[in-house]
C-alpha cells in the first residue's frame, strides 16, 4: 500500500529555515553599513555648512576687515561640536587687491576627516 504524503518533510523545513537565517544575517550586516554610511554623510555635510556659513561672513565683511583678527585662524570645537576650524587668509593672493579665503574644517571619528572650502574676495566686491 502507497501512502500519498502531500507537504514538507521536517528535514526540508530546517533547510529552509537554515538557508532564510544565512540571508537575513548578510541583510542585517549591509544594514550597519548602510547606517555607518549616513552617519558619516551626515557629519560630512554639518562640516561643509559650517564652512560655507564661515567663507559668507567673510565675504560680506568690509575688504579692510578680512584679516586675522577679525577672523581667528584656528578655532577648536566649534560651538561646542566636534569640528574645529581653520581660516588661513592670503593677502595679494593671487593678485594685487585680491585675498584668497580657505577655510577648513576637521573633525576626528576613527580618522581625521576634513572640508575645505576657498574663495577669492575682492576690494570691489
Amino acid at each position: 500500500m502507497r501512502i500519498n504524503a502531500k507537504g514538507f518533510s521536517l528535514i526540508e523545513v530546517m533547510v529552509a529555515i537554515v538557508i532564510l537565517t544565512i540571508g537575513l544575517i548578510g541583510v542585517a550586516g549591509l544594514q550597519s553599513t548602510a547606517i555607518t554610511g549616513n552617519q558619516h554623510g551626515n557629519t560630512m555635510m554639518q562640516a561643509t555648512t559650517l564652512a560655507e556659513e564661515t567663507i559668507e561672513q567673510i565675504r560680506n565683511a568690509d575688504y579692510d576687515d578680512i584679516t586675522a583678527v577679525n577672523f581667528p585662524e584656528l578655532e577648536n570645537d566649534v560651538d561646542g561640536s566636534i569640528y574645529d576650524r581653520e581660516i588661513l587668509i592670503e593677502d595679494d593672493t593671487p593678485l594685487n587687491e585680491l585675498k584668497r579665503i580657505t577655510v577648513t574644517v576637521s573633525w576626528r571619528t576613527l580618522r581625521r576627516h576634513q572640508v575645505v572650502l576657498r574663495t577669492i574676495v575682492s576690494d570691489e566686491g
